[in-house]
């Protein structure tokens, strides 16, 4: 059991420039190489307790019913049955507190294992990934202004200016039903993972953070506090979050054959 990458990691968070109480959770489970990002929504602090019990609920799933294994599908699987566990605590949670009632949140799990990648998520938090400087966003989001593109009803252009960006088609604890979408993808050395919430990807356009991703930037933690900045700089109109990851070594890349394919694919 356990990562078998050396990765560094990061987590950092704001209230913002406008709201008085942070709906944002972060966590992570180093050995595992978990992540998990959930942004909460609902009246009183009914956000914060939904996002709390994400990705709380999370890790403890994960780290309960991890058995090691390196194959992609089931350690998609696994994130899958705990974001959905995580979805029914957040209804049971809301059934027993009138405060908490009508209560929802965003969820993103990774697992970065080996030379392998697997994400679940719902809602409009992102993943991206920056590699040999360029940025790719790995989610899609689950919105009334992706729906609409994807229907044909507006351009991006026209949706980006005329529908309200932040009104999410999917979430956990609202429906009786969740639907969590899972990824699986391939890790190289140097990537950069980026889990974010809205509060980033609706101050910053996919430029500016391409930005901050590629500068000279050894740390992290200058990272995030730059990603943060910037986004707080251009209004911070929201909570703003975000996890890094850095694939710094991958087991086997120290090896005769890693090495000559990592020759080879720089030739």
């Amino acid at each position: 059991m356990g990562l078998h990458n050396k990765v560094a990691t990061c987590l950092a968070t704001n209230v913002g420039r406008v709201r008085t109480n942070n709906e944002d959770s972060l966590a992570e489970d180093r050995e595992l190489g978990l992540l998990v990002l959930a942004d909460g929504m609902g009246g009183y602090n009914a956000g914060e307790v939904a996002s709390a019990i994400a990705t709380t609920t999370v890790v403890e799933i994960v780290r309960r019913d991890w058995n090691g294994t390196e194959n992609p599908a089931e350690v998609a699987n696994l994130l899958k049955s705990a974001v959905q566990t995580a979805h029914e605590r957040i209804r049971a949670r809301a059934a027993a507190d009138p405060e908490c009632a009508g209560m929802g949140t965003t969820a993103i799990a990774c697992v970065l294992n080996r030379d392998q990648l697997a994400i679940a998520h719902v809602g409009d938090s992102r993943v991206y990934r920056w590699r040999q400087r360029a940025l790719n966003q790995l989610t899609q989001d689950h919105s009334l202004l992706e729906e609409l593109i994807a229907r044909g009803h507006y351009t991006r252009e026209d949706a980006n200016r005329l529908v309200r960006k932040n009104i999410v088609t999917r979430a956990l604890g609202v429906e009786e039903d969740i639907s969590v979408d899972l990824i699986d993808d391939r890790l190289e050395i140097g990537d950069l993972l980026l889990l974010c919430s809205d509060g980033l990807t609706d101050m910053l356009d996919d430029s500016a953070i391409a930005v901050i991703l590629g500068s000279p930037r050894v740390e992290l933690q200058s990272i995030a506090r730059a990603l943060i900045e910037a986004a707080l700089t251009a209004g911070g109109r929201d909570n703003v979050s975000v996890a890094l990851a850095r694939v710094d070594q991958i087991e086997g890349s120290g090896s005769w054959s890693g090495r000559l394919r990592k020759w080879w694919q720089a030739g």
